[in-house]
Order: C-alpha cells, then sequence, then structure tokens
C-alpha cells in the first residue's frame, strides 16, 4: 500500500512537472493603460494681441503737373525705413488647417524727394516734389498649415495709408516762392506670408512679408504758382508700391494651448 502511494506519488510530479517548467519559462503579461479618450491636444484657436518692428522700402511714381505741361518722376526702390505697430485678430484651427482674420496699425517714415532739373513751364529747376508716408493699417484674411506649436501662413486684404505731398517752387525774378501740402488716405491691396511659432504660457513669435499697392494716380492739389500775367493751379499725383518685413510677438488668449481634444 505505502509503495502504491509512492508510486501514483511520482507518475503525478512527473505529469505536472513540464506545466511548472512553462510557466516559469513564460513571462507574466505586462499590463498595459487604455489609450485615453479625448486626449487634449495643441490649438491655435483664440484671439490674440501684439506688436511688430521691421523695415519698409517702396517704389514711387510722381509726377508735377500744371494746366498744359507735367514733369514726370520715375524711382526705384526708395531708402529702407523703419516700421513699427501693432496687431489683432483672431485664429481658428480645425485639423491643420488654420483660418484667421488680422488688423494691424504701423508707424513708419518712409519718403521721397525729387527734384524738377530744367525748365517745363510753369516749373523751373529747382523746384521740389516731396512725399511722406507716417502711417499704415490693414485688414486681412489669413490661410495656414499647423505643424503642432509651428505655422506656415498666407496673408491678403486691403490696406490703407496716409501720404503728405509738398510742393517748394522757387522765386522766379518778381515772382515770389512759395511751398504747399496736401495731407490724403490712400486705400490698396496688400499680400504676403509668414511664420509663427508658438512659445510656452501663450505667448508665439514670428515673421512675416508684405506687398502692398496702393490705389494709383492719386491726385494732390498744390494750389496755384505764381506766374507772370496770373496764376497756374499745380497738382501732383503718387503711385506707390511697398515691401515691408517685420518680426512680430503676439499674446494669445485662450487659445495657443492644449485646448482641444482628439477622439
Amino acid at each position: 500500500m505505502r509503495l502504491k502511494s509512492v508510486l501514483v506519488a511520482s507518475i503525478a510530479c512527473a505529469v505536472a512537472a513540464p506545466a511548472v517548467a512553462a510557466d516559469l519559462r513564460t513571462p507574466a503579461p505586462v499590463y498595459q493603460a487604455p489609450a485615453p479618450v479625448g486626449a487634449a491636444v495643441f490649438s491655435w484657436t483664440g484671439f490674440y494681441l501684439g506688436g511688430n518692428l521691421g523695415a519698409k522700402w517702396a517704389s514711387f511714381d510722381e509726377t508735377l503737373s500744371g494746366p498744359v505741361n507735367s514733369v514726370a518722376f520715375s524711382r526705384g526702390d526708395s531708402n529702407t525705413e523703419f516700421l513699427g505697430g501693432g496687431q489683432i485678430g483672431y485664429l481658428w484651427q480645425t485639423g491643420q488647417f488654420v483660418f484667421g482674420i488680422e488688423a494691424d496699425i504701423d508707424a513708419t517714415r518712409l519718403g521721397d524727394s525729387v527734384t524738377v532739373t530744367r525748365t517745363v513751364t510753369p516749373f523751373v529747376a529747382g523746384d521740389t516734389l516731396s512725399v511722406r508716408n507716417d502711417l499704415q493699417s490693414s485688414l486681412r484674411g489669413r490661410i495656414g498649415w499647423a505643424f503642432d506649436r509651428t505655422l506656415i501662413y498666407a496673408t491678403g486684404g486691403g490696406a490703407w495709408a496716409n501720404l503728405k505731398t509738398t510742393g517748394t517752387f522757387v522765386p522766379v525774378g518778381p515772382t515770389p516762392g512759395f511751398t504747399a501740402s496736401n495731407d490724403k488716405t490712400v486705400f490698396g491691396w496688400t499680400v504676403g506670408g509668414g511664420l509663427d511659432y508658438m512659445l510656452m504660457a501663450g505667448w508665439s513669435l514670428g515673421a512675416e512679408y508684405r506687398f502692398t499697392r496702393f490705389e494709383r494716380d492719386k491726385e494732390f492739389s498744390l494750389g496755384a504758382l505764381p506766374i507772370v500775367g496770373g496764376t497756374s493751379p499745380i497738382s501732383a499725383t503718387t503711385n506707390l508700391d511697398t515691401h515691408e518685413v517685420t518680426a512680430r510677438i503676439s499674446y494669445h488668449f485662450g487659445g495657443g494651448g492644449f485646448g482641444g481634444a482628439r477622439y
């Protein structure tokens, strides 16, 4: 009886041994947490407000006109001048597409001055025409493509700027010289593109280039030029195209963070 019990125990151990060995060779399963549902993702959606600083240059076409004759001046790119101001806008992101609208206003000191070099009645050598642009603004749409914190975009819309035109006419014999100025707002269109990068806490840094063309042949009255036997009404026209490059910084309210969700 004792021998029989020993034989049964031996057989049971022999049968169980492979299963135990298999359990020892097979690693225990590793627990993996399920993927989160509604995980937050980065979003550019929201209002923003910021400032910009950069450079601006332009091409001028100017004309001085009298009752009969005119003097035309065609200029290449002007000297580069500073540009600085602020912008405000709203962005809306869907997928990787980002749409928006932005308004900006900037101060500058862009200008040009040309001089008559020969007599073209009623103008004489030494008469000058100067144009000054001190303020500009625009209202534009934006469309872009976001790579998480990086946004590449195109922009375009309407633009306007102030132009001050001044004519300085030298005295000729008994005819006195004089200076006359005229301020007007000119309208046009602007197009360009840029790149923004989102830093932490809603702040973004970026760079932008824009080309702007203002309305053609805008006329500025400069009064009447005294001439022998009477006066001659004088006017000027200016055609203006501008280029600008700016560095930008903006703060994003309620956007520019991990506020969205992916399902």
